[in-house]
């Protein structure tokens, strides 16, 4: 052994060998401490990541909702169009009107023109009073039909679009 060797060993031996062991006992807790120190720092990153995915996601799934919302209210004013203009509803309502009014003005003009040849200073007082509650009146059933569609039709579209919403995901607990 050298001489620095001897020095070292003898040093280890010594009192202030001690100091050296507690040396190093203070540089592994310091070691352990900064480790620790960088753990904690890893992990508030990760959970701030995950909070940043989680707020995109939301925003994400917010847009398409809205989108979606968009697209079916607009496929359902196309289908609430298409339905209106079709062909066949048109012949649906002009039977419907053939079957209803026609029997109707048939009676009534049948009954006036009768009555007319009658009478004819009586009933031209009696038809300008029956002109108007006819005008009236079909005008009436035409409003109470059109109110049963539109009660009909608004019923449909809030079955459509105005579900219950659906509750909103709780953030993630901190980690």
């Amino acid at each position: 052994m050298t001489t620095t060797d001897n020095q070292h060993a003898a040093a280890d031996r010594s009192p202030l060998g001690l100091a050296r062991w507690g040396d190093a006992a203070l540089g592994t807790a310091m070691a352990a401490e900064e480790a620790t120190a960088g753990l904690i720092r890893d992990l508030r990153r990760a959970a701030e990541s995950r909070r940043q995915q989680f707020t995109e996601l939301a925003a994400r799934g917010a847009v398409e909702r809205a989108r979606y919302r968009r697209r079916t209210t607009a496929a359902a004013e196309a289908a609430v169009t298409a339905v209106a203009a079709s062909p066949l509803i048109d012949r649906v309502v002009d039977h419907q009107l053939q079957r209803v009014l026609r029997p109707v003005i048939r009676a009534v003009l049948d009954d006036v023109l009768l009555l007319l040849e009658k009478e004819p200073d009586r009933i031209q007082t009696l038809i300008r009073g029956q002109r108007e509650s006819m005008v009236d009146e079909l005008v009436g059933r035409l409003r109470a039909g059109a109110d049963a569609g539109d009660t009909a039709v608004d019923r449909l579209t809030f079955r459509v679009f105005h579900r219950a919403p659906r509750p909103e995901p709780a953030p993630p607990a901190d980690l």
